[in-house]
């Protein structure tokens, strides 16, 4: 079987029963039957695909090809495809034959998902009203609960691992970030917070250290390592204009310097900042000057 996303898979008769029966059992799966041959078929499956991505794990797609498939087709009682058919808790609850147009096919889709999405919308409002409070363990159990019947709900992924960080366990948000998939790992939200985590890694600044790296930096201004390291410790202070400039400086001196070490840690910070952040958004600029210059 290939999957094509985490979200959409083509499945098969021998399959079938696991990716669509005992899946239902935890989210809406939505069976398309196909064959290569059938034009309507090369219409309604992008479509499918295309609404199953924006639902981001509130839904499933399987897709049957009938030709491969005909035990399953003529279990289904499949006469004519496509043919569309909507599972939850094992059973089939919906379904359509022939294409139909993609403003049908979301009200279909809104008829059965719309109140999950709706459950998990008031549940998301209550872990941020909890989340003000400084009651993250109420929030966490909230969040865990959800995750456990859509494991891949990015904005529940995001808020279980903020709630580590504003309890300041690190190791538990990367031990948690380090089980997401690589999917995951790259949407953009869950990479901002990945940072985050890396750098609540570095040593705490304290005075002495930053004296004795400005005194390193100004007896070598080419000593890249220290200015990456007075980087560190000034973002850590909150200071992050200063934290960039450092890096831009290095960056203008010497941008190869132990492969893009400085250009790298200063994406870090953008990441960890948020590219809508004031700081991130002037000193993109000063790196993009430098670079195409």
């Amino acid at each position: 079987m290939t999957n094509i996303n985490q979200f959409i898979k083509d499945t098969t008769t021998a399959t079938f029963n696991v990716d669509v029966i005992e899946a239902s059992k935890d989210s809406l799966v939505i069976v398309d039957f196909w064959a290569p041959w059938c034009g309507p078929c090369k219409q309604l499956t992008p479509a499918l695909e295309k609404i199953i991505n924006e639902f981001e794990g509130n839904a499933l797609l399987c897709k049957v090809n009938v030709d491969e498939n005909q035990a399953i087709a003529a279990q289904m009682g499949i006469q004519s495809i496509p043919a569309v058919f909507a599972f939850r808790d094992q059973k089939p609850i919906d379904g359509f034959m022939g294409n139909i147009t993609e403003e049908e096919l979301r009200k279909f889709f809104d008829k059965h998902i719309s109140s999950q999405v709706i459950k998990i919308e008031d549940q998301l409002l209550k872990v941020k009203d909890l989340k003000q409070e400084k009651n993250y363990e109420q929030a966490l159990t909230i969040l865990e609960s959800i995750v456990s019947d859509d494991a891949d709900n990015i904005n529940v992924i995001s808020e279980i691992a903020d709630c580590y960080i504003q309890m300041e366990n690190f190791d538990l948000a990367s031990e948690f970030l380090s089980s997401l998939s690589s999917q995951i790992l790259n949407n953009e939200k869950i990479k901002q917070l990945k940072s985050i985590v890396e750098l609540s890694q570095n040593e705490p600044a304290d005075d002495v250290n930053i004296a004795n790296l400005k005194e390193k930096l100004e007896k070598n201004p080419n000593d890249h390592q220290s200015r990456i390291d007075l980087s560190l410790h000034y973002n850590s202070l909150g200071e992050q204009s200063i934290a960039a400039d450092l890096l831009i400086e290095s960056i203008h001196i010497n941008r190869e310097w132990n492969d893009k070490a400085a250009q790298l840690q200063l994406l870090k910070f953008f990441e960890a900042w948020g590219f809508d952040d004031p700081v991130t958004i002037e000193k993109r600029k000063n790196l993009s000057a430098i670079l195409f210059s």
